[in-house]
């Protein structure tokens, strides 16, 4: 027990670190996102698809103009603090400071210009209770990123089930005394002040001394530094919104409804790669520049990781798409089923993309992210216009794979002239599993065998074939796991 526990709650080693880490962020990251996700299902449901849409619509254009509000600092004081560089500490001083002045300005301009730009007038009421939301989300995320530091992602945990438990029941108590959008966005908002809360109790010792002076040097130099996380920010804000915000200019809260349901789903998917990534983040930080070889071996590995994990999940997703659907979200839902099919099949171009966005920036050539964004952003845009008139949600999802597929060829490459990395590697060992799998879930299906169990016995058939098919390729994972 006491070995299990210094296992769990101490660092000894990079090893060790990164396995306890990923554990504790795949347990809180998935224990909130299910939480989230079983009120997103019931409230979708209550709601329906005008209902969910309003809410998903005053979302996305409060996040459109808080395109700021996250500028790259976060991960800016996380590599500043693990690479220890002279004078930091002023310089993070200078960094949470510019990060307090944007947030506020941010939240004003959510307050009083959404309003204004909305085209859907039932969302309007819920502007000022979104703008508390994105105000504490982005504390409360400020907040993991220094827990982050530690590599104490534990106590991250507790926070995030803690406050998801209070989102979902409260959630659940609000919508059915008044089925409404802002039954739902009050319970989202009084979880979100709750998780910024104690997170700033926890990290308030940390943070207190970097609290210095600061010279206006040091708030230029910050200033520069973020300056392509400002773009970034800018383009990925619109990335991730301008769909909801077309989709409102042309059709109607339902069509964003069906849309945003979908689109929830694919998030729930993509949060192990994104955990992954995280987990690396502090030893890729202390391994750019320095060990540059054994930086390659560990960017490799990770990616055998991702296509391990999502290659089967993807690829069978895209099989099971339609009775997903109308298992989680019901008949009303029918038309997420070709949007839906459509972000299974960029679940596979994603799955390595924080962890190469993470990769970049370690090296600190954050400008070359931009190029990818900027390129992918303005297909985005230009696509929407094209797509989404004649096929609504569809030609949106549409629209967000071509660009994302564009955002992935930019990085790819960008990340290959840093550090020559390979990619199949990664992928061929994972491919005859998911073959095998995908044959036997296509079976089923046709056999008429629920969803959910069908997703069971692929899943056990797939681990089965992948252990079946020699030591050598269980060892590299394990191996890889537990770097």
């Amino acid at each position: 027990m006491e070995k299990l526990k210094n296992f769990f709650f101490l660092n000894s080693s990079d090893r060790q670190t990164i396995i306890k880490n990923t554990f504790w962020l795949f347990l809180g990251e998935a224990s909130g996102r299910l939480l989230k996700m079983f009120l997103v299902v019931y409230a979708a449901r209550q709601l329906g698809t005008e209902g969910w849409g309003i809410f998903s619509y005053a979302i996305s254009i409060a996040s459109l103009l808080m395109i700021f509000a996250d500028i790259g600092i976060d991960n800016l004081i996380i590599r500043e603090i693990s690479q220890k560089k002279e004078g930091h500490k002023i310089f993070i001083s200078a960094a949470l400071l510019i990060k307090t002045a944007i947030l506020l300005l941010s939240i004003l301009l959510v307050i009083f210009v959404s309003p204004h730009i909305s085209s859907i007038p039932e969302a309007v009421g819920l502007f000022s209770i979104v703008a508390v939301i994105l105000f504490f989300d982005v504390i409360r995320n400020s907040g993991f990123a220094i827990n982050r530091v530690l590599e104490k992602m534990e106590r991250e945990t507790i926070i995030k089930v803690v406050m998801n438990s209070v989102i979902l029941v409260l959630g659940i108590a609000l919508i059915k005394t008044d089925p409404s959008p802002m039954s739902l966005a009050v319970s989202y908002a009084i979880g979100s002040i709750i998780g910024a809360l104690l997170i700033a109790g926890v990290v308030r010792k940390v943070v207190a001394p970097f609290v210095t002076k600061i010279n206006k040097e040091t708030f230029k130099v910050v200033l520069g530094t973020t300056l392509p996380f400002a773009i970034l920010a800018l383009v990925g804000s619109i990335m991730a919104n301008t769909d909801v915000f077309m989709l409102g200019i042309w059709k109607t809260p339902e069509d964003i409804g069906v849309y945003a349901a979908a689109q929830r789903f694919y998030q729930f998917l993509i949060m192990l790669p994104s955990m992954i990534a995280t987990a690396m983040f502090p030893l890729m930080s202390r391994l750019a520049h320095k060990e540059n070889q054994k930086f390659k071996i560990v960017l490799e590995k990770a990616l055998f990781v991702l296509a391990v994990i999502g290659m089967p999940i993807a690829l069978g997703g895209i099989v099971l798409t339609n009775q997903i659907v109308l298992l989680v979200f019901g008949q009303a839902y029918a038309e997420a089923i070709p949007v839906l099919y459509i972000f299974m099949i960029m679940l596979l171009v994603t799955l390595p993309m924080t962890l190469l966005i993470n990769s970049i920036f370690v090296y600190n050539q954050q400008r070359k992210l931009v190029n990818a964004n900027i390129f992918g952003v303005l297909g985005n845009v230009l696509l929407n216009f094209l797509l989404i008139p004649k096929f609504g949600a569809t030609g949106a999802a549409v629209a967000t794979l071509i660009s994302t597929v564009m955002i992935m060829y930019v990085l790819c490459r960008e990340m290959k002239k840093i550090n020559n990395f390979e990619i199949w590697p990664s992928i061929k060992n994972v491919l005859l599993p998911t073959a095998l799998m995908l044959f036997i879930t296509i079976a089923l299906k046709s056999l008429g065998i629920k969803v959910a169990l069908n997703i069971i016995i692929s899943a056990a058939a797939y681990f089965a074939v992948f252990l079946f098919l020699g030591k050598k390729t269980l060892s590299e994972f394990k191996e890889i796991v537990g770097l």
